[in-house]
């Protein structure tokens, strides 16, 4: 059967493509400037999961830059850069902790962490480790059980 012609192509697929020719160089790391910007919600989760596969099946070190904080909270190592400088270093749970100077920075944090900031800032006792809304829901599920 023919394959469609690239124009033709969703912006996901686009980007699955340039991520392929990349790989077909055999890299060992590769770095990826902002490669769901422009993507709506579908292609954007393709183009997550084919980089998630390159890291967990092939053990290549990818590094992906990103305004995205959901993206972001999936990193096992999270960079915050400010004027050209590192400004925060660490695993996502802990750089998200200080959501104050995160906002300060012009940085939002991912929404299971902005929830449980504001429930913290009502009075509750939570943690802010939760990154995901399964994992924020499993916590609020205890408070609440």
């Amino acid at each position: 059967s023919a394959r469609p012609a690239p124009h033709l192509l969703s912006g996901g697929q686009k980007q699955r493509v340039a991520i392929a020719g990349v790989l077909a160089m055999g890299p060992r790391c590769m770095v990826l400037d902002e490669p769901t910007a422009m993507l709506d919600p579908v292609g954007r989760q393709e183009v997550l999961s084919a980089i998630s596969k390159l890291h967990k099946e092939q053990g290549m070190t990818v590094v992906l830059i990103t305004h995205h904080m959901d993206e972001a909270a999936q990193a096992q190592r999270l960079v915050v850069m400010h004027q050209g400088r590192v400004v925060r270093d660490g695993a996502p749970a802990q750089v998200f902790q200080d959501v104050e100077g995160l906002r300060r920075l012009g940085l939002e944090v991912p929404e299971p962490v902005a929830l449980l900031y504001e429930l913290r800032r009502a009075g509750l006792d939570l943690p802010l480790d939760a990154l995901t809304v399964e994992d924020c829901a499993a916590l609020l599920r205890d408070l609440l059980a």
